[in-house]
């Protein structure tokens, strides 16, 4: 009896060493489903109370509440860094969140979380990028095949439409081959705008309109969302190490627009 209990010791330790390698997530989440699945269908001669008590503990061992999955250490300003890192610790423990069985919430709420990471971070890549706010504002109006255009109520970067600046930095500084990201930043903008019970439908039923969007959630998955948030990050990070100041374009002069007007 005590030789099966201290080899049981033993294989509890391994699990934990398995469960604290990133690349293990998975086994984590396979393991409690295993577990509360048993919680759930005790046989005849099981205590319920008991196999509960021993989910629990198991649970803590293996500190199911994660820690930040992205670094967010370059950011100076420190309210956004904890703001970043505080929507990272929701994402991962929706990941984590045993108990919501809704898979399809629960890529939501994912998502949701993901994107508010993804708007800060585009946020303060422009404020750093672009402390004067009229300076932003001629970069966004001169962005190719960008439609945006100043009402002059625009205060701050936080004034403007998400779906421009992510149009904007995405038409910027992601190549062809990084087009399918940039498309799937924006669905999970979409995602948000759409809420639950809309994308919900559109993941079963595709319309033209809907139709990247259907695709994007029919294969999302936590480890692909959060890829995106993570190269976003990673993105960023480097531009801001590498920063030159764009200047903003140059007044347009008469001989310009009479040219303009030739055409």
């Amino acid at each position: 009896m005590n030789q099966n209990k201290e080899n049981l010791i033993k294989l509890l330790k391994f699990i934990q060493e398995i469960s604290e390698v990133p690349e293990n997530d998975w086994f984590k989440i396979e393991l409690l489903k295993t577990i509360d699945s048993t919680a759930k269908k005790p046989s005849e001669n099981s205590n319920l109370l008991e196999i509960k008590r021993e989910t629990e503990k198991i649970s803590k061992y293996l500190a199911i509440n994660p820690e930040c999955s992205i670094n967010y250490n370059y950011i100076k300003h420190n309210l956004l860094k904890t703001r970043l890192e505080l929507d990272n610790l929701r994402m991962e423990n929706v990941r984590y969140n045993m108990d919501e069985k809704d898979e399809m919430k629960r890529i939501y709420d994912f998502s949701i979380n993901a994107f508010y990471q993804i708007e800060n971070l585009i946020n303060y890549y422009f404020f750093e990028i672009y402390p004067n706010i009229n300076d932003l504002l001629s970069h966004l109006e001169n962005v190719k095949e960008s439609t945006f255009r100043r009402n002059n109520k625009e205060r701050s970067v936080g004034d403007i439409r998400i779906a421009v600046k992510i149009f904007c930095f995405t038409k910027v500084n992601y190549n062809q081959e990084e087009m399918l990201e940039s498309i799937n930043i924006e669905n999970l903008n979409k995602i948000r705008n759409e809420g639950l019970h809309r994308c919900s439908i559109i993941k079963k039923h595709s319309t033209e309109e809907t139709k990247y969007l259907h695709k994007f959630l029919q294969v999302a998955t936590f480890d692909s969302v959060h890829s995106l948030v993570n190269s976003l990050n990673h993105k960023i990070k480097t531009l801001l190490e590498n920063k030159t100041l764009i200047p903003p374009p140059k007044p347009a002069t008469i001989d310009d627009l009479v040219n303009k007007y030739k055409k």
